[in-house]
């Protein structure tokens, strides 16, 4: 028997540098040649916009095309030369918020989108015994993660499906996955897999 284990992508920061090229009254991005472009960044994390604007161009972050409404989740803010973080809530944040000269109002739109499902803890899989049952043990997985088998008979075309019965448990840093052999839905050769999903 074969095991394989997928995982799945986790969000992160993003980074970006706000700059205006010779003091011009429009900002750059990341060396962009537009004037004032969009910046897409995921909700949920801590991201960090690098300041380094001319002296009469501060940086705000507002809610609102309006250089008072200052965002709270961005400090600090009327700066031009150090960097802004700015931090929103997984769940209700804004989906649009500007960055503004604080002297002379021109801006451009941040754009926030869902954040992508968080890493699984790593997992290993110890052993697998097959008798009455299949037995598959492993390490590092949590309540807060569901660990379903699936199984394919043919790794070039065909799908994976998930095992129709099984029990997880887990007890002291041991998660234990046991279901009836799969001989009489795919014969005696299989391919077992166990994939990882938030619960």
């Amino acid at each position: 028997m074969t095991v394989l284990l997928v995982w799945v992508g986790f969000c992160h920061a993003e980074e970006h540098t706000i700059t205006t090229p010779g003091g011009s009254f429009a900002f750059s991005v990341d060396g962009s040649p537009a004037d004032n472009p969009t910046i897409e960044l995921i909700a949920g994390v801590t991201n960090v916009l690098i300041i380094d604007t001319a002296s009469f161009h501060p940086v705000v972050i507002t809610s609102t095309i309006d250089t008072s409404d200052h965002f709270s989740g961005a400090d600090p803010q009327f700066v031009n030369n150090q960097p802004i973080t700015v931090t929103t809530p997984t769940d209700g944040f804004p989906t649009t918020l500007y960055y503004m000269c604080g002297f002379h109002g021109f801006y451009g739109e941040i754009h926030f989108t869902i954040p992508s499902a968080p890493a699984p803890p790593p997992n290993t899989i110890l052993e697998v015994r097959v008798g009455t049952n299949v037995v598959m043990t492993s390490t590092g997985t949590n309540t807060t993660w569901l660990l379903i088998p699936e199984f394919s008979s043919n790794l070039v075309s065909g799908a994976w499906s998930p095992v129709p019965s099984y029990t997880n448990t887990f007890a002291n840093g041991t998660n234990t996955t046991v279901f009836p052999r799969l001989d009489p839905i795919c014969g005696a050769n299989v391919f077992l897999r166990i994939r990882q999903e938030e619960n």
